[in-house]
């Protein structure tokens, strides 16, 4: 769910005073409302339990800054990429006033993380800012390097479980997430402007809403191809979860892959359909739980 717009533009001013954040505990407070707060169908952030919970709230904050600035703002798209051009200084000479900027910088330094994922997150939002068409899958996944990766990256690096091993199946798993996520918003994204469907598919045409809607055969395909990226990366999720050794972290994918898997088949179910967005719903819960506990590799 998209910052307040008044909320945004306070955060994105370069006047301290808009800011007034002058201590540790108050700038992770202010992450924690934005990342805990608000309706996620994939609720990575709202699953983290223990001593990393502000960690994850300050680097969810900072992407859903991000991904409004490219997403939200009305802006033309030069002045959103000298935004986003901003929050990139500000990784390396944070203002401490920022609630945001303030809190990452703590977490950045306490847990000796790579810049480069905050980076190359900031580069698929410069990309979403134009509102560029994927011309093939390989195009699309090669965005998921850098909107979906990073996430995976950071979060296994908090818990020390980034390496050869672990990394791969993140990559996928966050990427299976990623195109999950553009299938079940065909629709709404068609509407307002801006096509993740791969050109390759639909003859290297660009395709409007009006002309999805009125094919049938055409949705049938589309929805048939995303099934198939899916069904290729989201499995991940498992091998992903039988690598890692936090017991806590192994739960935390696991649940991650049961609400996803949630909203797979609820695309599945959807069909051509693309002006239905699946949701999770509270009759979900225990369907999540019980996957999450009962899976192989949970003890």
């Amino acid at each position: 769910m998209a910052l307040a717009a008044e909320l945004r533009e306070r955060l994105l001013s370069t006047h301290a005073a808009d800011w007034a954040v002058d201590s540790d505990a108050e700038a992770y407070r202010y992450c924690r409302q934005i990342a805990f707060g608000h309706y996620e169908n994939f609720p990575v952030a709202q699953l983290a339990l223990g001593k990393k919970r502000d960690d994850i709230a300050a680097i969810y904050a900072f992407a859903r800054l991000a991904d409004d600035i490219a997403d939200e703002s009305s802006r033309p798209a030069m002045e959103k990429r000298a935004l986003l051009d901003m929050l990139e200084r500000w990784l390396f000479d944070p203002p401490m006033q920022h609630p945001i900027m303030r809190a990452l910088s703590r977490t950045i330094v306490r847990n000796q993380l790579p810049r480069d994922p905050f980076r190359r997150l900031l580069d698929a939002f410069r990309f979403d800012a134009t509102l560029e068409p994927f011309p093939t899958e390989e195009a699309v996944l090669a965005y998921c390097s850098n909107s979906a990766a990073p996430i995976g990256e950071l979060m296994l690096r908090l818990e020390r479980e980034w390496n050869e091993r672990t990394a791969p199946h993140s990559d996928a798993f966050c990427a299976g997430l990623q195109v999950l996520n553009f299938w079940q918003d065909i629709g709404c994204d068609l509407q307002r402007g801006r096509s993740t469907i791969p050109h390759e598919w639909i003859g290297g045409q660009p395709l409007t809403w009006a002309e999805l809607s009125g094919s049938a055969d055409l949705r049938t395909m589309i929805a048939g191809r995303f099934d198939r990226m899916v069904g290729r990366l989201l499995p991940a999720g498992i091998a992903l979860s039988q690598a890692v050794r936090s017991k806590r972290l192994r739960l935390q994918v696991r649940a991650t892959f049961a609400a996803a898997s949630v909203v797979w088949r609820a695309c599945q179910r959807r069909g051509e359909r693309f002006s239905r967005r699946p949701r999770l719903r509270w009759w979900h819960i225990p369907v999540i739980l019980g996957a999450t506990l009962i899976a192989p590799g949970t003890s």
